[in-house]
């Protein structure tokens, strides 16, 4: 083999060895200090002199040495980027501060009944806690605030806010496969979110960043001149295809773009700068332009439109991996372009390692794989079967995308549509229409502004008809099929088979031999790893489940039998807001585990915080019955948000102290259940069921909110409430969890569901302290995020998210080990 013959293998095999040092990075957080931070300064200089020796000497020794050195790069660069500096602002989360800090994006207001919500993404330039003196601080915050008027709130790029409010570390819903989004903003450069309540928000004017303010000018110039002519839902929805964003947006829109597989082109990606770019080198073939002219041209539209869209990271990203790949294609280099796309990629990963865990970065660089690797092999064959060269040209970049991007939908989405093909055939081809005509309308208005509402004008009857055969599509019967997320080793045989066939000849061939070479070998650890799977599957095929799921400030709890049979005592909800938990979290969890079809729910009682995520959860899934309190079935049509007649409310059923229930071993006991008539018609907490559940020597408790009275009164009647585990009442609220209960229950486990920085100050001391007197381990979701036990009738296993969290393990950098956070 000649030497540096085959560059696009060591590209990849770098990218690999890369990607795997980030991930043993995050494995061994924050060990790369100290002596063990010399000792991996010292392998890494070794392994470079190593590799510069061996390119000198033109050795085949280069390649294992480059290897080790980008294995070694990517566990220290992701220990340096979660390493936050000793003067981020996120050292006084849980105070309430000053903060002062210059606008970095749009800021945001939307109305509400007594003013506006306003958000200022801000990077921090002073904080004073107390009566302190200011200092200065580093790091970046979200704003969040309320003012009378909009005008009190505006504030353009550049300018310095400054406002009083309490510094809270972000956090999300921490449960597998929801969107992280810690991580999101963290790789934004925000570390935490300021809430001023009440108090003033005082914006100076600067005159600063005059590009961003520019660009800033004409997104609001596209949004004013598209809002006189159309309905506010068109404007926000073509203003969200031109620039990415989902304000303002119709619900049932965003449904039908998500079922179809659409929903990629409501944010700035790869397809929106290869569109453009395409349009512009389409303009330059028609004039006969040179090529290097034309180069100039593409690359020049492609920065202005980063520039429009506001510079944001993603759309860096897309701007530099996308412009790069379509000149490479372009000018006929397929090969030099995938080159690019590995070089970018590691240079990004180099450059923000986090991004290896972001949704954005892992999206749009999969579906440049799959266009650049499996999109020609795809067409070759559609071709070779006479399918006309537009039609499978089509097929195959929409195909090469969706099987690309399958395993991160389904681990963060649970869903792929099967109606993508037809929509992208169909639908793509308008929408690509109504961005172009859409960026020309807002230039024309700039100069003829008659002339510009008309061509916006235009674009809203495109829309119109572009969301009628969206609609239409995601309305077909099986338009949309629920995919449960990838086990890892799923994920690498996935694409191990799914990019062999774009290997070249020489690869397959080579592989081939290798494979024949080495057959017994193969062979061997083929066999070892299907008994390791095997023996993995039968152990955990007899093992139940119980998962309390982060819900915030909400019960949730699915239960899953060893035949994957599966129950849902409560489903989580809020009080407040139009934010669905059943249909945003509770959901997507049960899909995550492959939940096709729920056997029961059992709902403690109707407060909306229990049961108003169940709605949501009725109108998707399958569900045998609903038993519930007795609290009447109105009261749980409201707490859900359905209407009287809904016909899902059918399948609601009180149940009665002593019944039973037996799935696959698991006994459901009935330990209370207060009846409305025998309690005084009370509706609130003192109506919540308590279920026990038995699978062999292991129990569980669900108590709702149940108060120390209803305790007291359960005791009275001589319940067995003894439990493995307790589900502490009311969220770990002093008026529950009772002395005497708990020494009946004796549990050794307590499981505290409660959203994080709740207003209510759950879980209250007081029952942490009595929990902890009687030695019972304490679990919360708030911290520990989703908490999962596992058992076959005799031991007990635990996990919980926290564990394998990416957001946890950056709250525990060597920034916080060393100082703690102050609270």
């Amino acid at each position: 083999m000649r030497y540096g013959q085959h560059p696009e293998r060591f590209f990849v095999s770098l990218l690999l060895a890369l990607a795997l040092g980030i991930l043993a990075g995050l494995a061994f957080l924050p060990e790369l200090q100290g002596w063990t931070g010399t000792l991996w300064l010292l392998v890494l200089l070794g392994s470079l002199l190593l590799a510069a020796l061996a390119v000198w000497r033109q050795t085949a020794l280069a390649w294992p040495c480059f290897l080790l050195l980008f294995f070694l790069l990517g566990a220290g660069r992701l220990q340096q980027a979660v390493i936050l500096p000793a003067d981020d602002i996120s050292r006084f989360a849980g105070r309430t501060v000053n903060v002062a800090g210059r606008l970095t994006g749009e800021m945001k207001a939307v109305q509400d009944a007594t003013g506006f919500r306003v958000s200022y993404p801000l990077a921090v330039t002073g904080v004073r806690h107390g009566r302190g003196e200011w200092e200065q601080a580093s790091g970046g915050v979200v704003l969040y605030g309320h003012t009378a008027t909009r005008e009190e709130a505006e504030a353009r790029i550049g300018d310095l806010v400054q406002s009083a409010g309490e510094l809270r570390l972000i956090h999300g819903y921490q449960n597998p496969g929801q969107i992280d989004t810690a991580l999101l903003r963290r790789e934004e450069g925000i570390t935490a979110n300021v809430f001023t309540g009440k108090n003033k928000i005082v914006v100076k004017a600067e005159e600063s960043a005059p590009l961003l303010r520019l660009a800033a000018g004409v997104r609001q110039h596209y949004r004013e001149a598209m809002q006189q002519v159309m309905p506010p839902q068109d404007a926000a929805a073509i203003f969200a295809l031109l620039f990415g964003g989902y304000d303002g947006l119709d619900p049932e829109l965003v449904e039908s773009f998500t079922i179809t597989g659409l929903i990629h082109i409501l944010s700035v990606s790869g397809s929106h700068i290869s569109l453009v770019a395409a349009a512009i080198a389409g303009i330059c073939l028609l004039l006969r332009l040179p090529m290097a002219c034309s180069a100039v041209l593409v690359t020049t539209a492609i920065g202005f439109y980063a520039l429009l869209a506001g510079f944001v990271p993603p759309v860096v990203r897309a701007a530099v991996m996308g412009g790069l790949t379509f000149l490479a294609l372009a000018l006929g280099r397929e090969r030099d372009s995938r080159h690019i796309l590995l070089l970018t990629g590691l240079a990004m990963l180099l450059y923000s390692p986090l991004l290896l865990f972001h949704i954005s970065f892992e999206l749009s660089f999969l579906a440049t794989a799959g266009l650049l690797y499996l999109a020609p092999v795809f067409h070759r064959w559609l071709r070779a079967r006479r399918i006309p060269a537009a039609i499978s040209l089509g097929l195959s970049i929409t195909l090469a995308a969706q099987l690309a991007t399958l395993p991160v939908l389904a681990w963060y989405f649970q869903r792929v549509s099967i109606v993508a093909l037809l929509a992208n055939l169909v639908v793509t081809p308008l929408l690509d229409v109504l961005i172009l005509l859409g960026l020309l309308s807002g230039l024309v208005a700039l100069l003829l502004p008659t002339a510009g509402g008309m061509l916006f004008a235009g674009c809203s009857l495109l829309l119109g008809l572009a969301s009628e055969m969206t609609r239409w599509l995601a309305a077909l019967p099986f338009s949309v099929a629920v995919v449960p997320a990838f086990p890892f080793w799923a994920v690498l045989l996935f694409y191990l088979l799914l990019f062999l066939p774009a290997l070249s000849a020489e690869w397959r061939g080579q592989l081939a031999a290798f494979l024949r070479r080495e057959s017994l070998a193969a062979g061997l650890l083929l066999l070892g790893l299907g008994t390791f799977l095997a023996i993995g599957h039968c152990m955990a095929s007899r093992e139940l489940t119980v998962h309390f799921i982060d819900a915030g400030q909400g019960d949730a709890a699915l239960v899953m039998t060893p035949s994957g049979k599966a129950v849902l005592f409560d489903a989580g909800g809020k009080r407040m807001g139009s934010f669905d938990i059943g249909e945003r979290v509770t959901l997507p969890y049960l899909r995550h585990y492959g939940v096709r079809r729920l056997e029961a729910v059992f709902l403690t009682h109707a407060h909306e915080d229990h049961a108003q995520g169940c709605g949501a959860i009725l109108h998707a899934l399958p569900v045998g019955a609903v038993y519930t309190a007795g609290e009447g079935r109105d009261a749980y049509a409201r707490s859900m948000r359905l209407g009287d007649n809904d016909p899902v409310l059918s399948r609601l059923q009180p149940v009665t102290r002593g019944q039973r229930f037996e799935l696959d071993g698991l006994t459901i006991e009935v330990l209370h259940a207060p009846q409305a008539a025998e309690e005084g018609d009370k509706r609130g907490n003192e109506a919540s069921n308590v279920y026990r559940l038995r699978y062999g020597d292991a129990s569980f408790l669900i108590t709702g909110d149940l108060t120390a009275e209803g305790e007291a009164g359960l005791l009275a009647c001589g319940a067995d409430v003894r439990a493995t585990v307790l589900k502490v009442a009311h969220h770990g609220s002093r008026t529950s969890t009772s002395e005497a209960f708990l020494q009946a229950a004796h549990p050794a486990y307590g499981v505290i569901c409660a959203g994080r920085d709740n207003s209510f100050g759950h879980p209250h001391a007081e029952v942490v302290a009595r929990l902890q007197q009687h030695e019972v381990k304490i679990l919360r979701t708030d911290r520990d995020g989703a908490v999962v036990f596992a058992t076959d009738g005799r031991r007990l296993r635990i996990s919980t998210y926290r564990e394998q969290s990416l957001t946890a393990r950056l709250e525990q950098s060597v920034l916080y080990q060393q100082t703690g956070p102050v609270s």
